[in-house]
Parts: C-alpha cells; structure tokens; sequence
C-alpha cells in the first residue's frame, strides 16, 4: 500500500520526541533513512492530499488523509505483532500475499462494525481481537473465580495536588530562578534506531520556543525545526517538506524552552489521577488536557519528583495510536537536572536518543531555526 519504506523520515526523525501520528519506523532505520523518500515527499504540498492521491493500489482508505496512512500501518503492525513484511512485499502496491487480501476484508470489517454498532466512533479496532497476536483467541481463558469475594485493596495515602506536584518537580529539575537563567541548549548524542544502531544527533533548543534537530545518517540528513511560527521538515536528498497539522502541534509544544514552569499555560485542565508503578518505582500520574487535541498522562517520580514518562494517543484511521516517552538518566547540568536518555514507545516499535553532553546559554544563530529557502531555478 505504500510505496516507499522511508515515507515517514521526517516525522520519526523529528517528531519521535512527541508524535504518535504518521509513525511508521522503517525495518533497518539505519538502511532505511538512506533511501530516497516517497512520492508524498516529493510532492508540492496541498491542503488536503488522499491517500489514493499519494500511494499506489489503495482500495480500502480512499478518501482518507494521506498523511494517517502510515500510523494507521504502524497501528497494525502494533496490534497483530506483526513487520510490514507480513502483507507486503516491494513495492509496497502489490498484491502477492494473501494476507494482504485478508487484512482489506479485516479492516472493512472494522468500519462496518464502527459505522453500524458504534455510530461511526473507534468502538473496536485491530487491537480489539488480536491483542498482539496474528490469530485471535477466541475461548476464554480457565482458572479464575469469579465467585470468590474480591480482596479489600489497600488504603491509600491522599494525593499530592497538581501545585504540590509541579512544584516538586520544579524543585527537582534544580528550581525555577535556575531554569530560567538558561537562554539555550545544544545536545549532542546519538539517536537510537529501532534496530538499535546508533546514528549522530544533535539537537538546538533556544528560548522562548525555537527547535531543530538534525540527525545525520552515513548518506542523508534530516532536519526538522521549528522558528517560533513555522514548522519545516527537509532531507539534504530530498528538499523541504511541510510538517503535517497534528505532528506541527505536537513539534510546536516540545519547542517550549520553559515548558517545565509554564505547564498551566500549555494545557486548559491539569488533575492528579492515581499513582502507579513503574519500574521499581511509583509515580503520581497527572492527566493534562491540551487546549487541542487527546488528553495526555504525565508521570512524576513520587520519590525524586522528576518527570519519567509521558504517555498520549493520537487518531488514526483505525483508532487511537499510542506514544510513550520514558526520560532517564537525569544528570545536573550548569544546576539544572535534564535527562541523559529518552525512550520512544509505540506498539511493536522501541527508539531513542543517547544524549552524551549538553552544553547551556551558547550561541544559537536564530536562523538556523528558519525553513531552508528553496532552491533557485
């Protein structure tokens, strides 16, 4: 259905810091980023462009976004736990597998079940019977008692407020007058690709809301940025694209020099849900809710009080896709606490950066930040 395994570079490259929408991690990142990107790149950007409009041999998404048939793919791949090279072959339009008729009659099965059952709303999806698997279990499982009385669960200390949280982690990422005297900050690491190879990456941060990441593989650059108005993705192979609608949204609040004090003014509500374990450790999970777009969960460390997770879903054709951010190794820098390693989680797929030094208050060309002129004809 696609007919590229690079289609969406820019957006993993750029945006697997916050994007769960159009994620569809290529088999060999490290291969896959060398290749040349998809027609959808290529294309001079419109408002609205189909998926037929943009891939070959689409028979069951027509007339849906181009731009979601990749984290709709990704959200397959997640739910039957399976590699894009269960239903294709390449090119990516063909048809010689049987499994890829399957997955047609599956997914209209889907819509119907939505459209008749559920008026139209994401009431079941791929994940609903597979959970994972290629063939669903339909027999339910033995063993457990439904008759014996439930155990009483534990009285549970009162929660911390939202103020109490936040300020904690304030507190912890080394206070308020700290983070503010840093204007800028340069990372430079590796990002780590979901077949673990390990690729240059750098990343430029400038107060009050400039981005750009550049990762650098052994053939292609990517480069994703945003300059306080306007969002742009390019490949030195390829040339500038637009970032998509929900990924700029998502790009545009990571740009948020001081996103870590200014939570009340980046989300409408913020309401401490429940703690919850992690690891070896437990976390007060607050539930922020974005003036546009899902509510998303944010996990407090309940001992450090630092951030260690973010957890948001996204629409996709099928249903809600999910992103998990795990930030570890936090490690002090010129007195403000930032994480050394950060994790990237979506179903059936594991990235990340390695960050190996960061440098604070440096010279940052504003115009870096901007979207590359085009080329002169």
């Amino acid at each position: 259905m696609r007919n590229s395994t690079s289609i969406s570079n820019f957006i993993i490259l750029a945006c697997g810091v916050t994007v769960a929408a159009l994620l569809a991690l290529p088999e060999n990142s490290a291969t896959s980023a060398q290749s040349s990107l998809s027609t959808a790149a290529q294309q001079p950007p419109q408002t609205v462009q189909t998926a037929e409009q943009v891939y070959k041999n689409i028979q069951v998404f027509k007339g849906f976004p181009a731009s979601q048939l990749d984290s709709t793919m990704a959200f397959i791949s997640g739910s039957l736990g399976v590699k894009c090279n269960h239903c294709h072959v390449n090119p990516f339009d063909k048809d010689e597998k049987p499994a890829k008729q399957t997955a047609r009659r599956m997914i209209r099965m889907v819509f119907d079940l939505n459209k008749g059952t559920f008026a139209g709303q994401s009431g079941v999806s791929c994940y609903t019977c597979h959970r994972g698997s290629v063939h669903p279990i339909p027999v339910p499982a033995v063993g457990n008692s439904l008759w014996l009385p439930a155990p009483t669960p534990p009285k549970e200390a009162p929660l911390p407020t939202v103020d109490q949280v936040l300020d904690k982690y304030v507190q912890a990422l080394g206070g308020v007058q700290a983070l503010q005297k840093v204007t800028s900050r340069v990372a430079k690491g590796s990002r780590i690709g979901a077949d673990g190879v390990l690729v240059p990456e750098d990343v430029y941060h400038k107060a009050p809301n400039k981005l750009l990441i550049v990762t650098s593989y052994p053939a292609e650059v990517f480069s994703t940025g945003f300059n306080g108005t306007a969002g742009w993705g390019r490949s030195s192979k390829s040339g500038v694209r637009e970032l998509p609608g929900q990924v700029l949204a998502q790009f545009k609040t990571e740009a948020e020099f001081y996103k870590e004090i200014k939570f009340k003014e980046l989300y409408s509500k913020l309401t401490v849900v429940g703690k919850t374990s992690i690891g070896e450790s437990e976390a007060y999970v607050i539930e922020p809710t974005p003036f546009e777009g899902s509510p998303e969960k944010l996990y407090f460390d309940t001992r450090t009080g630092l951030l260690v997770r973010r957890y948001l879903e996204s629409p996709t054709i099928l249903g809600m896709s999910p992103l998990q951010t795990d930030y570890e190794d936090y490690r002090e820098v010129d007195g403000v606490n930032q994480p050394f390693l950060i994790h990237w989680s979506i179903p059936g797929r594991r990235w990340g950066r390695k960050i190996a030094e960061i440098k604070q208050n440096v010279a940052v060309d504003d115009a870096q930040f901007n979207p590359p002129s085009p080329p002169a004809k």
